[in-house]
């Protein structure tokens, strides 16, 4: 893996940016979403905003989707390639199938999440929905947020996203001859 040539490391770059900036973005996204609930563990909306603060709110989490989705695709393309083209590197770099591997769990989670995000933005910005107690805006945003099982993936997808970043940095079973 030391002699890269410019596909590897342009496929790595791609990856490691899409990835920084949905890695990112998902934590400031799910930090912006949980303003509104109170922390505990009966996620209950907080009584003191007024539909107008949780429509703002709903607005900030729907125009970051595009680049946290766009971010995603990019990083889930490059992991892919990446994964084709260094396959026989998998046997001497455990740590590298683990990343990947592990990455891809996300896949079908992140699909899920971009479904709701699209829906949602469709919802706010070009069926100029304004009321934050519309069916669409509690099936796309708060169900996605008080649903135990959508809040159970969307940790595991976290979860897995930074123990690549561990795996990484720390090389678990990798075989040094070669």
């Amino acid at each position: 893996m030391k002699n890269f040539n410019k596909t590897y490391k342009i496929l790595l770059t791609f990856f490691v940016l899409g990835f920084v900036v949905w890695l990112g973005g998902t934590i400031i996204r799910t930090t912006i979403a949980f303003d509104l609930f109170t922390p505990e563990t009966n996620i209950e909306l907080k009584p003191e905003y007024t539909n107008i603060e949780r429509m703002n709110t709903i607005y900030i989490f729907s125009i970051t989707a595009p680049i946290v989705g766009i971010a995603y695709v990019i990083a889930t393309i490059s992991a892919i390639l990446f994964g084709i083209l260094m396959r026989k590197e998998f046997n001497k770099k455990g740590w590298l199938f683990m990343i990947f591997c592990l990455f891809i769990i996300t896949v079908p989670i992140q699909i899920k999440f971009m479904y709701y995000d699209y829906m949602l933005a469709n919802a706010v910005y070009f069926e100029k929905i304004t009321d934050f107690y519309n069916p669409i805006i509690q099936e796309y945003f708060v169900e996605q947020f008080k649903n135990v099982v959508n809040n159970s993936l969307r940790g595991i997808s976290l979860l897995s996203a930074l123990t690549c970043v561990i795996y990484l940095i720390w090389r678990p079973l990798d075989s040094h001859s070669g």
